[in-house]
């Protein structure tokens, strides 16, 4: 084959990629999405992530790349979704995303009658509301006619496309992992649990491997898409397993990190993190093995209400609006004051859970400035990375770490700089790192098409792809940062009984 597409449906935009057989990434194409949002609910609708995939696939054959050329399609997607389809496939309603704690009554219902430490043992993962079974019994409670109509409840939104694309209902082991009801070890859905909560296990989609062939574009989603007819599909992988496979992260030891609206730490493993800190335990691509990942809900989105709130840009997200903000930074001087900025402003999940926990500044006196607490914002995600990087890895014998930066947040020159100043690390930031997701669901067909032996051969080879730029921490500012980052860790326990309020 001469080229593998691979597409990342994200929350804010659909991402598209033709990759070479040296990793090399072609073409790349994004288009935006929707979010709706109404009271608690977080919503998308799922038709608008197959018109996304038509619409970057258009833009690929109107430059003149054949069909024919394309050999292999690959996906990644949000995770943690509820997205009921009916016989024909089409969405019964918009799906409920990731970020939607609509269900947290379920959840509170069924972790009492089910047990913590008996949830625990089975998934390896903490139980809440933003998982997929409470939202599926919310569904069943609630709108009992879609429940009644539904096919298959999947779980991610590379699922639908696929779905739509082949006819499969699938998901794989990395989303399945986000459920609520899939065993962590055999890496099946827990029938029992779903019998005793009368969820017909039939509209579970089918979980298979990964890197697997599920299906082939038919007639119909050739006609929609410009696809060739028989064109493999690829089960694809959880947002979170491509991101670490784009990191070149699969040996027990390597670590990155993940900045997007949300984010993340994450490394690989052969055994499990404690989910008491908030921390969860996705399966990777081979059994056995694990992504030990501490979720952040606030990273990108944190920036976004920093720029809009104390940047001078005319409109807020877009790109001069962002350099502005980020030019400020650049030229505000750190190290000289203690303001510091809890950046829980959606909440937390790791390492402290509280959905109730908002966004705190302290240490502001008159001679602060908006540029100087918008500074303060970049730092207080930078800290709360810190917590969980802490969670996640080990750092050498003389103190030293070398964390990958990926997504959307490592665009942010003066952000990179504060977050390896802060975690006190070399940074590595890859070029187009917010299309390493996209590459890293590319890399599960590599053996397919016979580019690659084994994932820590494709590991390598991304990490060995050039153009990386690499942030070194300021030693001038290390002993700030390493007594404001004790502060910090008592900011939280400080205030959290005025969130309980």
């Amino acid at each position: 084959m001469r080229y593998m597409a691979s597409f990342d449906i994200g929350t804010t935009n659909v991402k598209g990629i033709l990759v070479t057989s040296d990793a090399g990434i072609f073409l790349e194409n994004n288009v935006e999405l929707r979010v709706i949002r109404h009271e608690d609910a977080v919503e998308q609708e799922p038709i608008e992530w197959y018109d996304a995939v038509k619409k970057i696939a258009a833009s690929w054959f109107k430059v003149g790349i054949k069909a024919a050329d394309i050999g292999l399609l690959t996906f990644s997607g949000q995770m943690q979704d509820c997205i009921p389809v009916g016989e024909d496939l089409q969405p019964l309603r918009p799906a409920i995303l990731y970020s939607d704690g609509r269900a947290s009554e379920q959840a509170r219902r069924m972790l009492e009658e089910l047990g913590e430490s008996a949830i625990q043992e089975r998934t390896m993962n903490p139980f809440d509301g933003s998982l997929t079974f409470p939202k599926i019994m919310w569904l069943k409670e609630r709108e009992e006619e879609t429940y009644r109509q539904t096919r298959s409840f999947l779980v991610s939104s590379k699922d639908y496309v696929i779905a739509r694309l082949t006819g499969e209902c699938v998901t794989d082991p990395t989303s399945a992992a986000t459920t609520g009801c899939m065993d962590v070890r055999t890496r099946e859905w827990i029938g029992p649990w779903l019998e005793r909560y009368g969820v017909d296990a039939a509209k579970m989609p089918k979980i298979a491997a990964s890197d697997s062939i599920v299906g082939k574009v038919t007639a119909e989603a050739s006609a929609a898409t410009g696809f060739a007819a028989g064109t493999p599909v690829l089960c694809g992988i959880g947002d979170a397993g491509a991101a670490t496979l784009g990191a070149g992260v699969y040996e027990e030891g390597e670590v990155y990190s993940y900045i997007g609206t949300t984010g993340w730490v994450a490394g690989a493993s052969t055994g499990f993190l404690d989910v008491q800190s908030g921390a969860f335990n996705l399966s990777y691509v081979e059994a056995g093995r694990q992504i030990s990942i501490a979720p952040l809900s606030n990273a990108g989105s944190a920036h976004q209400w920093a720029v809009g709130a104390f940047g001078s840009g005319s409109k807020v997200g877009d790109t001069m609006s962002y350099k502005l903000f980020d030019r400020a930074v650049e030229q505000t001087e750190r190290g000289v004051d203690d303001v510091l900025f809890l950046p829980y402003l959606n909440g937390e999940r790791c390492p402290v859970q509280d959905a109730e926990a908002s966004g705190c500044f302290i240490g502001l006196k008159p001679s602060t400035t908006r540029e100087r607490m918008g500074t303060a914002v970049l730092e207080g995600v930078a800290y709360s990375m810190r917590q969980v990087l802490e969670l996640v890895a080990k750092r050498q014998e003389d103190g030293s770490l070398r964390v990958t930066l990926i997504g959307g947040g490592a665009k942010s020159k003066i952000w990179c700089q504060i977050m390896a100043d802060v975690l006190g690390c070399e940074l590595v930031v890859p070029k187009d790192s917010q299309y390493l997701p996209s590459l890293g669901a590319a890399a599960l067909g590599f053996r397919h098409a016979g580019w690659s032996e084994d994932y820590s051969s494709a590991g390598r080879a991304f990490k060995e792809l050039k153009n990386a730029t690499v942030y070194v921490p300021d030693e001038k500012l290390r002993a700030h940062y390493n007594r404001q980052y004790e502060k910090y860790k008592r900011m939280y326990p400080a205030v959290a009984p005025l969130f309980a309020e």
